[in-house]
């Protein structure tokens, strides 16, 4: 094992981590598959982590749930992740970030109960930090220094900034469409960025390919099951907060959870961990997940909107066929994919939790931005204010109800592409300075 590998702490595997399933036929696979899909499926058999979770249940009763012993951060929650570092480290510390009841916003809105689960403080300013902190962990495990992934930005600026503090290097495949402030970010904490002249279904495409001819370790969360693992805690905060935690919420509990999609691996990794919490009797009910798409970039949305009904109940290659690709076109460059690759786990999670797909357009999305940061103080991205964009296409379609308890995530922080928030504002003229004497 190198020496820059080395230095950090010691990794292991979660004891209570089994193995994996794959979406699209079932078929399991130990916990030592070095693959990340399923031999038969190919690349769109995603892979699923599964843990024993009868021996957690039984050996982790609620009052301890939350409580598992480790690195500080997201892996308070080491016991429904598959690795475990030894030992609290910047590249993987990361999480904690807060749950906002924002009450001036739900009145704005005509919304009863409105929190906001808000990862724009994270290091890179982006909730997929968390994806990268396992990722990190475990090529420490694997003795691997060298990551690479495909990104529209956020993905690859988590993974940028992470590398840095731990000293490993990496590569990333990003549209040369990105804004300049993503770009910028990669550069600065001295990733090897490789623009691409296409889509970021080209670039993921292409990072594919190079990240095998080079022995990389992957950090394509739509593509390495244990990564989307590392999103969940997103949701394993918000269970948390609202259980033990947060003791002046402890009477409420989301009935909706309103998550941004592009590739489908945020909202299949929430409505995972709530799932799970629920599984093993942590937290009440599992709310109705309902994702948002921006119309210009919404694969999921049309296809769930031409289903009439039945969603829970269709296969792996139903979906897959449901679901066509499409050219994209919003200013939410983070959710703007055409191609999602984790869309037969998203789709079947959120039709688990009773929940369903819809899209709102750009100009939707640019209020949104101006709400959540006049009525309480979060200035998101695009992508990261698109849940809150879908509260009320949602409350229109009948999918939320006005009494009820409303969750939506702000996924990105708006000074990751400041342009689409300046829609909501004009700049004062300028006034004279005081004489001079």
């Amino acid at each position: 094992m190198s020496s820059v590998v080395n230095n950090l702490p010691e990794v292991q595997l979660n004891p209570y981590f089994t193995g994996f399933s794959c979406v699209i036929c079932g078929q399991e696979q130990a916990r030592d598959f070095t693959d990340n899909v399923c031999p038969d499926c190919g690349v769109d058999g995603i892979l699923d982590v599964i843990y024993d979770y009868g021996r957690i249940r039984n050996e982790c009763p609620p009052k301890d749930a939350f409580a598992a012993p480790g690195a500080g951060g997201l892996w308070r929650f080491a016991r429904l992740l598959p690795v475990q570092p030894a030992a609290s480290h910047s590249a993987w510390t990361v999480g904690g970030t807060p749950l906002h009841d924002a009450q001036r916003l739900a009145a704005h809105l005509g919304q009863k109960q409105l929190l906001i689960k808000d990862d724009t403080g994270l290091p890179s300013a982006s909730l997929k930090d968390r994806a990268a902190a396992v990722a990190i962990a475990h090529a420490r495990l694997l003795g691997v220094e060298h990551l690479a992934c495909a990104s529209t930005g956020n993905a690859a600026a988590s993974l940028a900034v992470l590398s840095a503090r731990a000293g490993l290097s990496s590569t990333i495949f990003v549209p040369a469409k990105a804004p300049e402030a993503k770009l910028a970010q990669l550069l600065l904490h001295g990733a090897t960025v490789v623009p691409v002249d296409g889509t970021y279904d080209q670039a993921f495409d292409l990072s594919l390919v190079e990240i095998e001819r080079n022995g990389w370790y992957s950090r394509n969360c739509a593509h390495n099951p244990l990564l989307v693992e590392g999103k969940k805690t997103v949701a394993l905060e918000i269970g948390f907060a609202l259980t033990i935690g947060f003791r002046r919420h402890a009477a409420i509990w989301p009935d909706v959870v309103l998550v941004p999609v592009g590739d489908g691996c945020i909202i299949s990794a929430v409505a995972k961990g709530f799932a799970e919490m629920h599984r093993m009797g942590w937290t009440p009910t599992v709310p109705k997940i309902i994702g948002v798409q921006a119309e210009g970039a919404s694969p999921l949305a049309q296809a769930w909107a031409q289903v009439d009904s039945g969603h829970a109940q269709m296969s792996g290659p139903e979906i897959r066929a449901a679901i066509t690709p499409t050219a994209c076109q919003t200013i939410a460059d983070s959710i703007s994919v055409g191609i999602p690759r984790n869309r037969i786990k998203a789709w079947r999670r959120v039709a688990a939790s009773g929940g369903g797909f819809l899209a709102v357009p750009d100009e939707t999305i640019v209020e949104a931005i101006g709400l959540l940061a006049t009525h309480a103080g979060v200035f998101a991205e695009p992508s990261g204010a698109a849940g809150l964009a879908g509260l009320l296409a949602a409350r229109d379609k009948g999918w939320i109800r006005d009494g009820q308890t409303v969750v939506t995530l702000a996924t990105g922080h708006g000074l990751k592409d400041p342009s689409a928030g300046l829609g909501n504002v004009s700049l004062p003229a300028a006034v004279p300075p005081l004489p001079t004497s």
